[in-house]
């Protein structure tokens, strides 16, 4: 199953992907948008498309809006493009890993530890 779902996320990254860059044409969609991960459900059902968006945090608030937006056109392309017989429901999320890395970097930076126990 788990070999299903690997194969399925692969399929909806590289069609999504396509979607957004060439047909979807909402002007909050940046050509700086992509896509990180899918993770979709056991059932085929769900599915989560995490994006990384390169601009400050309105752009980024904007370019999700705007494929929220267009879900509805990249779903309908979906059922066209795919040989699935259930296209998975699309939700789209802000990957937040990149922040999250770059803030443990920084705590870790933060902490002064004498040499000596550095080492061990």
């Amino acid at each position: 199953m788990a070999d299903r779902i690997n194969s399925v996320n692969s399929l909806l990254k590289k069609e999504i992907s396509n979607l957004i860059h060439r047909q979807v044409k909402d002007p909050r969609i940046n050509d700086f948008v992509s896509i990180i991960d899918i993770k979709t459900s056991r059932n085929l059902q769900n599915s989560t498309v995490f994006i990384s968006v390169i601009g400050d945090n309105k752009t980024q608030k904007n370019a999700l809006k705007g494929l929220r937006s267009a879900s509805g056109f990249i779903q309908n392309q979906l059922r066209k493009n795919l040989d699935l017989k259930y296209v998975p429901s699309i939700q789209f999320k802000l990957d937040q890993s990149l922040d999250q890395a770059e803030k443990i970097m920084d705590l870790l930076d933060s902490i002064d530890l004498p040499r000596n126990e550095a080492r061990e």
